[in-house]
């Protein structure tokens, strides 16, 4: 077994770390950690390095660790497993599942074949979004320390300043989900299946202040797919040309437009 985790003082990320280390001791398994340097393509050669034969990889950490690991997992034999401990935890929270469940599956055999997106070379387990979210993340990600009401706060901040996705797109952000959740815990894609071979976009059209505190409020109350600014489809592959736009992906900035967002169905072998 491989565990890959984020280097931290969180008590989470501790007690985690913690119990597998008694865990490996008590059924007797040989195992490597590696701990990520913040670098992330440096960081995916090395897990792809340490991958010869290693069935399961843990993630112990939040969606930034989980973005990790698939990319490195992508073409490999080996299963995920996850432990949950960051801040916001989406992309496993839409499974229900205790703390106890999550540590049960990391030794088990059993396994589902998850589809992942993949925004130009970039692949993503949860969601992607260009346009006002990643306006958000690219401010969160100046935060010192983040909460699971960061979001939000950065959120409010940017309704009033952010222009528009595009010169010809006057809409407040178009997101693309495999997960149902982002946002430390906004269930902003009810209907995405993880395992039916297709995205949700989901596009906030609200072009006025007025429209987007709006739209930004249903979405805090799970009432959004009701507003007439928003345009839910599925799709297995979607083109943006408009250069020079900011893109993120489960809450990591990733580069800018032009971008093909598409779907990669069962590519990810993950403990469920």
């Amino acid at each position: 077994m491989l565990v890959v985790v984020k280097p931290s003082d969180s008590p989470f990320i501790q007690a985690q770390v913690k119990w597998l280390e008694e865990e490996f001791v008590k059924r007797g398994l040989k195992n490597q950690w590696f701990f990520t340097s913040g670098c992330f393509e440096t960081d995916v050669i090395t897990i792809q390095q340490k991958l010869a034969d290693v069935e399961t990889v843990i993630a112990v950490g939040g969606d930034g660790t989980l973005h990790l690991v698939v990319n490195a997992l992508v073409n490999s034999t080996a299963a995920l497993a996850v432990l949950p401990a960051g801040t916001g935890n989406d992309f496993v929270r839409q499974f229900g599942y205790s703390e106890q469940q999550w540590r049960a599956l990391v030794f088990s055999e059993s396994f589902r074949l998850l589809d992942l997106g993949k925004i130009n070379q970039r692949f993503f387990i949860n969601v992607a979004g260009i346009g006002f979210n990643a306006a958000v993340v690219k401010d969160m990600n100046t935060f010192q320390i983040r909460h699971k009401l960061s979001y939000i706060f950065a959120g409010i901040k940017h309704l009033f300043g952010f222009k528009h996705t595009s010169t010809h797109d006057p809409s407040l952000m178009r997101v693309f989900a495999n997960g149902q959740f982002f946002a430390a815990g906004l269930k902003v894609a009810p209907s995405a299946r993880v395992d039916n071979g297709k995205l949700l976009m989901l596009h906030f059209k609200a072009e006025f202040l007025l429209s987007r505190l709006w739209s930004f409020l249903l979405v805090l109350v799970r009432q959004h797919e009701k507003s007439s600014h928003l345009e839910v489809s599925e799709l297995v592959e979607y083109k943006i040309s408009e250069p020079d736009l900011l893109i993120e992906a489960d809450g990591e900035m990733i580069g800018e437009t032009p971008a093909v967002v598409k779907v990669c169905p069962g590519v990810l072998k993950m403990r469920l």
